[in-house]
């Protein structure tokens, strides 16, 4: 018996702790691209509104939290579902987000100026 306990021991690989940050999963590298604050222009209101996306992808527009859950993420956009089942959805360009539609406005906004992520982010 000992000889067996003694045996699995030896053919089950060892997990070596790493010291230091982790490598980030693929989700966290796509939300890197989409993390920031932006502004974009509502036409019709000539109003400026700022859109702040977190690193857990929380999104505040004009420093509200929007309540939803990100039903989609690739290098190309971020689709998020709000809690009244529309879509929000950003794209991104090769330089970090260019557009946010709104699917309840029916409105695609520009982008119009990225500004550095904060810790409020």
């Amino acid at each position: 018996m000992h000889n067996l306990i003694k045996g699995l021991k030896n053919s089950v690989p060892h997990r070596h702790h790493r010291h230091g940050n982790p490598a980030p999963t693929p989700m966290e590298t796509l939300a890197q691209q989409y993390t920031g604050r932006y502004a974009f222009l509502d036409e019709l209101t000539n109003k400026t509104h700022q859109i702040v996306v977190s690193k857990d992808l929380a999104i505040k527009i004009d420093g509200r939290v929007l309540p939803g859950t990100v039903t989609g993420i690739s290098t190309d956009r971020l689709t998020f579902l709000d809690h009244y089942g529309y879509q929000l959805i950003i794209t991104n360009g090769e330089s970090g987000p260019t557009k946010v539609y709104d699917e309840a406005e029916d409105t695609t906004y520009n982008i119009i100026a990225p500004t550095t992520p904060t810790d409020e982010s």
